[in-house]
């Protein structure tokens, strides 16, 4: 009674330490974008290449009309030089977008631009999985109890199941590339938001039911150990005993260790019978 009241002890205090991890991150995961830059470094410097080179094409442009009011060139010529010089300028901004944005693509997250873009849906996604493992965890520590009622125990596991395959649908969504054929893409969703729950459901469970197995398996050693110790200090006394007693006394002796080996065996048997129940 003692050992199982430890355990449920145990249990709650892993489940309140889960809430606790799990309200940090549901608070803080929308909010984690804002130590990122809206704009990547890399980005900055490029648009600042780009902002130069524009305005030194406007210096250059205004040069040219103020040779063409100086009368240093004709109207003619500054046409033509103004044609040629926006055909020029065209090409090089076309060159320098292309090339910023070949840079952005390069430094993907998951196929988003940064990471801030990134951890603004993530942020706001993860929150949900973690829901979907507190009702598992308390589906898990109430069970018994549940089963009491069988309805409310089929809608519990339904409602963390469900809550599961939501999670892992908005989750796999939003990470999936979507350049993917339409076919091939849905059946993505499909199959990884199934084996995504499944797997997460048997990990949860076999961790927390593992969890709880060892914390048996220590009692049930401790027992033991205290048990042989206690067992070791009476079997010495009686020895030492025995060496110096009155001749008359080793029948009485005797009767005792053969009720300390008979107890042994017993706590042993025991301790083994309850260890093969925990194990199946």
């Amino acid at each position: 009674m003692k050992n199982q009241t430890q355990i449920t002890e145990t249990k709650k205090i892993l489940i309140a330490i889960l809430m606790v991890i799990g309200a940090v991150i549901i608070f803080t995961a929308p909010l984690l974008h804002i130590v990122f830059p809206k704009k990547p470094e890399y980005q900055v410097n490029f648009e600042d290449k780009i902002n130069k080179f524009n305005k030194i094409k406007d210096a250059e442009l205004c040069d040219l009309k103020e040779k063409q009011l100086k009368g240093i060139i004709t109207p003619l010529e500054y046409i033509e030089q103004a044609e040629s010089f926006q055909v020029d300028r065209e090409t090089q901004t076309a060159l320098l977008n292309y090339q910023l944005k070949n840079l952005i693509n390069d430094n993907r997250i998951f196929g988003f631009k940064n990471m801030r873009i990134f951890l603004i849906g993530f942020g706001i996604r993860l929150p949900y999985i973690f829901f979907s493992t507190i009702i598992l965890f308390f589906f898990l520590y109430s069970r018994d109890k549940l089963k009491s009622n069988i309805y409310l125990y089929h809608s519990v596991r339904i409602l963390y199941t469900i809550s599961f395959l939501i999670s892992f649908y908005m989750t796999i969504w939003f990470l999936l590339p979507r350049d993917l054929p339409v076919t091939l893409y849905h059946l993505l969703i499909g199959t990884l938001s199934v084996l995504s729950t499944i797997s997460s459901i048997l990990i949860i469970k076999y961790y927390y039911n593992k969890k709880s197995n060892f914390i048996i398996l220590a009692h049930k050693v401790k027992e033991l150990i205290h048990f042989i110790t206690k067992s070791r200090r009476t079997t010495l006394d009686i020895a030492i005993t025995a060496s110096h007693a009155n001749p008359k006394l080793k029948n009485d002796i005797s009767s005792k260790l053969v009720e300390y080996d008979k107890e042994l065996n017993e706590t042993m048997k025991r301790i083994i019978d309850e260890v093969k129940e925990v194990k199946n």
